[in-house]
């Protein structure tokens, strides 16, 4: 019976993101709307356009707008897959043993856990394809040509004495000695202006990303929630409570 200790855990975990679900969404949609200040038909033209800008002034900057929203997408995202990991669990330990009829309820959870399963993945593809955006960021910078150039130079002077006689007789003396220098030049041509559109495009475009992987996130979790509320007494116990459906001698099908 010591599995049943990981049955009653996983459905109180589950209860749980359940019953925090009005909250977590709450807080999801708050964060969304502090986090992107360009929202609507127009969120691309008008981010591009505030970042051509800022960008205009300071190439080398980091962009506020995307790496909060960049924080605050990837935060949900964790959230999300972590919760749809726990449900998932919870299902996968409630699913009853192979017999033949009464299986509607089966059914279901493996519906759920379908659905559940594609919800995760998105979650992580958000992750995986963000997580890409400050590299990208750095080699569109590298190749602005008028952003200061430093070198650096390695200087080593060896040198050497001799002595014969004293106390010690002959000796013989080496010393090394080794300077840094570095120096920077400044270009004197003027911003390019198609760099700082390319670079403002792909600050634009991770921006509307990041701000589409939030809103999913949020229509998922919604979602999830609603179909967990609805069928919960079927995802706990597919075959009614009164089944006893995890006998010692049966075995278990995992979806």
């Amino acid at each position: 019976m010591t599995l049943q200790k990981y049955r009653t855990q996983s459905a109180t975990e589950a209860k749980a993101i359940l019953e925090s679900g009005f909250s977590t969404l709450e807080s999801l949609s708050s964060v969304l709307t502090s986090s992107a200040p360009y929202q609507g038909p127009t969120a691309l033209s008008a981010a591009e356009s505030a970042f051509v800008a800022s960008i205009s002034t300071d190439v080398e900057g980091p962009n506020a707008t995307v790496d909060g929203l960049y924080k605050a997408t990837r935060d949900a995202c964790i959230m999300a897959s972590s919760n749809i990991r726990t449900l998932e669990r919870f299902i996968g330990l409630h699913v009853p043993q192979m017999e033949d009829g009464n299986n509607f309820g089966v059914t279901v959870q493996m519906m759920m856990n379908k659905f559940l399963k594609e919800e995760r993945e998105r979650c992580e593809k958000v992750l995986s394809e963000s997580s890409k955006y400050y590299a990208s960021r750095a080699d569109a910078i590298d190749k602005f040509s008028h952003l200061p150039k430093t070198s650096t130079t390695f200087t080593e002077t060896t040198s050497s004495s001799s002595s014969t006689g004293g106390n010690d007789g002959d000796e013989s003396k080496n010393s090394t000695s080794t300077s840094t220098e570095k120096k920077s030049t400044k270009s004197e041509e003027p911003v390019n202006a198609h760099r700082v559109k390319a670079l403002a495009a792909l600050d634009a475009q991770m921006y509307v990303d990041l701000l589409a992987g939030m809103q999913a996130v949020m229509d998922g979790y919604v979602l999830i929630l609603d179909n967990l509320e609805k069928n919960w007494e079927k995802l706990e116990n597919p075959r009614g409570k009164g089944y006893g459906g995890y006998g010692s001698g049966g075995s278990s099908m995992v979806y």
